[in-house]
Order: C-alpha cells, then sequence, then structure tokens
C-alpha cells in the first residue's frame, strides 16, 4: 500500500463521504486511489482551487462532519490559501492536503515548490510537512481530531510526491491496527479543574446584573446552545442580538428582545441597548471590532462574562470580568442550574429606537428613518434603513417561494447583512456565510458545499453582482454535478458595501465601484446549460424561486434592487 490509498483509506474509514479538489501532477497518486474507491467516496472537481476549498468549508458548516479538499502543489496549494484563512476565522473543521514535489527536491526552488506549511502557519490550527512514512501516520491519526477539539478550524498535511508513491508495510499495518469501526473524527476535551469555579462566579455576575445583554456568536450555534440561551434570556428579562455567524434559525426570545446584528448597521434599539446594560454576556462570540466597541467598557459601568471553547479568545479584545473556558451548551446548562428559576420581565422598553444610522432620531415605536441622520425607532426589530424594504420585500418573497428547510448561503457585501438582518429564516433553517474574513468570491462554493452536505434542503445562494463575478466559473461544477442551487443575484451594477462608504466617507468621490450594466448573468447561466431568468418584481422572482424549486433543477435569477445609492 502507498501513501496515497493510506490516505484515501483513511479518510474512508474517518467516515469520509465528499470529497473536494483538483487534480495535478504531484498527486496524480491520490486521484488514482480515488478512482479505485470512486464507489466508496464521492470527490466533486471544482472550477479553480479556491472554491473547492470554499466547497469543502460549506460542506462542514452544513454537515456537522469535517471537511476535505485536496490540492496539487505550487499554485494549486497557494490558490487554498484564502478558503484555509476563511475556513479559519470562523472556526470551521476542514482537512486540507496537499501535494508536493519529492522530499529530496524540497529547498532547492524546484519547479511547482512551495512552502504551504509555512504560508499558512497563521491560518491553520497544525500542519505536517509530511517528508516520511511515520509523519503521514502520525498526520493521518490525529488531523480530524485536532479539527474538531476545543475550538474547531481547518488543518493542513503537504505530502511529498514520493511519500504518496511509496509502498510501506507500515500504512497496511496500521490501517489493521485502527479499524475498530469507530470513526475519529470528533473528540471531546474533559472539563478543565476550574470549570465548576468559573462557573459560579460567572453566575453569581449575571444573576446581580439589573440590565444585561446576550451577545451570541457561532460557538453558540455550533454547539447547539439555542435553547440554553432562550432559557437564559427568558430569566434575565434580557435582550439578545447574534453576530452574523450566530445568524440562522431564530431563538425563542420575546420579538422585543431580539435585536439581530451588532456592528455598522446595527437597528438602534441594539444600539440603545449597548448603551444602558450593565453586563454584555458573549456566548461564543468573538468580540471583534464589528462586534462591539472596546471603549464601552473602559469606564467600568459595564460588565463582560464571557463563554468561549477558545482560552485564547478569552480576554483578547476586551477584558472579563467572569469567563468560562468551555462548550456554549455545557457552560450555560451550568449557569442555569445556579440562577433563580422565575422569569423576570424585559428591561428594555417596548419602541425605544431611540434614533437611527447616526444616533440622531426621536423614540415614538412608530417612525422610520434613514442612514443620515433624523429617523426614528420603530420598536419592533426591524430595520430603519432606506434600502431595507426593496430587500425586505425580495427575502420575504423568497422565503415564502422556497419554503421550509432551507440553507441560506450569502457571499460577501451588502446584500449578506442585509440577508443576515432581514431574512425572515425557519426554526430549521442554516446560514451559511463568511464572517470573520468576509471573502467575497466565497458563495458559490459554499453553496456547492451545503448543497453536497444536504441534499434533502433547498439550498440558496443570496450574492451581488460584484461578489458573483469572483466565482461564476463554479456554475460548471453545478451543472455537472446536477446540484439544485438556486442563485439570486441582488443586482445594483455596483460594489454595494464599499460605495456606501466611499458616499459616507469620500463625499461620495465613487472610485471603481460602479460595474458593467451590460453584462447578462441570465446569458452566463444558459452558457453553463443552467436556467437563467431576470426578475422585473416580487412577484417574478417568488415564481422563479418557486418553479426552481419544484422541479429540482439549478438556478440563475437576476433581481433589480432599486434604492438610494445604486
Amino acid at each position: 500500500m502507498n501513501g496515497a490509498e493510506y490516505i484515501i483509506r483513511k479518510l474512508i474509514s474517518n467516515g469520509t463521504e465528499t470529497v473536494f479538489g483538483y487534480p495535478g501532477g504531484t498527486v496524480l497518486s491520490v486521484y488514482d486511489s480515488l478512482y479505485r474507491h470512486r464507489n466508496e467516496i464521492r470527490h466533486i472537481r471544482a472550477s479553480h482551487e479556491q472554491g473547492a476549498a470554499h466547497a469543502a468549508d460549506g460542506y462542514a458548516r452544513v454537515s456537522g462532519r469535517a471537511g476535505v479538499c485536496i490540492a496539487t502543489s505550487g499554485p494549486g496549494a497557494t490558490n487554498l490559501v484564502t478558503g484555509i484563512a476563511n475556513a479559519y476565522m470562523d472556526s470551521v473543521p476542514v482537512v486540507f492536503i496537499t501535494g508536493n514535489v519529492e522530499h529530496t527536491l524540497i529547498g532547492t526552488d524546484s519547479f511547482q515548490e512551495v512552502d504551504i506549511c509555512g504560508m499558512t502557519l497563521g491560518v491553520t490550527k497544525h500542519s505536517w510537512a509530511v517528508r516520511d512514512r511515520e509523519t503521514l501516520i502520525r498526520a493521518m491519526n490525529s488531523a480530524f481530531r485536532v479539527a474538531f477539539e476545543g475550538r474547531r478550524g481547518p488543518v493542513l498535511i503537504d505530502v511529498a510526491k514520493d511519500i504518496l508513491e511509496t509502498d510501506e508495510k507500515a500504512y497496511e499495518e496500521d490501517i489493521i491496527r485502527s479499524a475498530d469501526g469507530s470513526p475519529l473524527a470528533e473528540h471531546v476535551l474533559p472539563r478543565s479543574a476550574g470549570f465548576r469555579e468559573e462557573t459560579r462566579a460567572a453566575a453569581s455576575l449575571i444573576g446581580s446584573s439589573v440590565r444585561p445583554l446576550i451577545i451570541m456568536g457561532g460557538g453558540a450555534r455550533r454547539s447547539g446552545a439555542e435553547n440554553a440561551v432562550s432559557e437564559l434570556a427568558k430569566r434575565l428579562g434580557a435582550p439578545v442580538c447574534a453576530t452574523l455567524m450566530g445568524t440562522g434559525a431564530p431563538v425563542g426570545v420575546p420579538e422585543n428582545d431580539w435585536l439581530g446584528l451588532p456592528g455598522l448597521m446595527a437597528h438602534p434599539r441594539l444600539k440603545r441597548a449597548l448603551e444602558l446594560c450593565d453586563v454584555i454576556v458573549a456566548v461564543g462570540a468573538r468580540l471583534s471590532n464589528r462586534v462591539v466597541d472596546p471603549a464601552m467598557f473602559q469606564e467600568d459601568t459595564k460588565k463582560l462574562v464571557q463563554i468561549d471553547t477558545d482560552r485564547a479568545e478569552i480576554n483578547k479584545i476586551v477584558k472579563a470580568d467572569a469567563f468560562i473556558e468551555g462548550d456554549a451548551s455545557e457552560a450555560l446548562k451550568a449557569v442555569l442550574e445556579l440562577l433563580p428559576a422565575e422569569r423576570r420581565k424585559s428591561w428594555l422598553p417596548r419602541g425605544d429606537g431611540n434614533g437611527d444610522f447616526s444616533g440622531n432620531g426621536n423614540a415614538n415605536g412608530g417612525g422610520s428613518g434613514n442612514c443620515d441622520g433624523n429617523g426614528d425607532g420603530n420598536g419592533d426589530g426591524k430595520a430603519v434603513f432606506p434600502s431595507d424594504k426593496p430587500f425586505a420585500a425580495a427575502l420575504e418573497a423568497v422565503k415564502e417561494a422556497a419554503g421550509e428547510h432551507l440553507c441560506v448561503c450569502t457571499d460577501v457585501g451588502l446584500h449578506q447583512l442585509y440577508t443576515a438582518r432581514l431574512f425572515p429564516f425557519g426554526k430549521n433553517d442554516i446560514f451559511v456565510t463568511s464572517g470573520g474574513l468576509g471573502t467575497m468570491g466565497s458563495g458559490l462554493g459554499a453553496a456547492i458545499g451545503a448543497a453536497a452536505a444536504a441534499p434533502d434542503r433547498t439550498v440558496l445562494l443570496i450574492t451581488g453582482d460584484g461578489g458573483f463575478m469572483m466565482d461564476m466559473n463554479e456554475l460548471e461544477v453545478v451543472a455537472r454535478e446536477r446540484l439544485p442551487v438556486i442563485v439570486i443575484i441582488m443586482r445594483n451594477d455596483s460594489l454595494g458595501m464599499v460605495r456606501e462608504m466611499q458616499k459616507k466617507q469620500c463625499g461620495r468621490r465613487y472610485s471603481q465601484t460602479s460595474l458593467s450594466r451590460r453584462v447578462s448573468f441570465t446569458k452566463i447561466a444558459g452558457a453553463f446549460g443552467i436556467t437563467g431568468k431576470k426578475a422585473r418584481g416580487v412577484g417574478e422572482l417568488a415564481a422563479a424561486v418557486r418553479e426552481a424549486r419544484e422541479k429540482g433543477i439549478p438556478a440563475v435569477i437576476e433581481y433589480r434592487l432599486q434604492y438610494e445609492g445604486c
């Protein structure tokens, strides 16, 4: 058995059913083994290695299993780097396997030789530069465990070509030794000795709060802590907001207490809640600059309780007054055991909009406003920006037509934030987006991975014309694999998010953010053999989505948005 055959057998023994990748010279032996095992493991070839990386990422997010991605040396490996970083920033377990030149040539600037382990050192949990059989065995026995344990994330195995192609008896012996029928995909760390003490301190601070606010992050979603978050919010009378990675199926809190997405486009009521709260409970959330302003903690009028499985995230940006290092679901259950069972009334007044995007306005609970000033809070958790109405109407029409059990993917841009804020997610829907890295061009690959992982779901990709033009080559994969991905392009002929920044920060000097109006996305779809349609209103948009869903076919639907700034 050679190294390539050993890798594929170990993938199969770890429960891997689908891998993504692109063949090349140094991984010929790997693809030869994939051919021999084609009835046991499915390979989906992307149009570009970056697309393969995003597909493996999307597959992992939706399936709950590790994604696997394979690429050759040199540019094949370097094309993965953005996808690796995207998975790392969003804590997604993906096993990346790359080929390299023969180990005797490494360090000689050989053809297509790169130090991919060195290049990705800061965006992988661990990497193995495999130059002998012992390292390959150690890597394949550790990769899935490392990807899952603690804070999840990507790992990289870079294997020299001669190691892949050389037969070794040690590989067969390891296969026999580890063939106990139990996948190695997940390993749960035991609770630390300080878990109980940490829990008591956190519960004490949470219980003594008068105006608590809960921030739910991706860690809460991944651990299945939604019910625990809901129960904590009800006992405390606390409003809840969710980061991009924490967005998805609704959490069972009263509508008045659901405040949506923090950051630049936060609802006025959330901004007001952040000003007034005395304790913030961050559950599985990286407190990046898109979530909170560290300056709000400087006057010691607010306390922070942080719950995270990654010790490195605790105290990284804001010093926590109490913290629990551990799984979000387990930690919240332990906290709830120490809190009174009775439920408090919500402390956040209904209709406390307190302004608009710039912080000016009246809190009358019934008006509307705009991004530039002088607006009123509407008090219902919905948004008050001028572009909300066309986006909201479109997204509501899409949801009605697409039905339940959705996987909603986005690319990156204005459409992403509006989808996160306004899409009427159902309790069984999944949201997939690039949060930490904000990777334009990741959407279609992620949707491909999602469709491969969950053929029983309707997979929607909501994207912009800018993002779509970065990855539309992956439509070939959608057509070839017959994946019923419904692509909805929210077209505004601009790089909308950057254009909004230029509007506010550059005095409306729009430099290189206007896109061609002559591009026909429906004709591009047709060239790939995919149905393409233009929707001129929400009715036509809903009809196009419904038709694609009912027929179970891929489709590209172009929907032109009309709002200020287009």
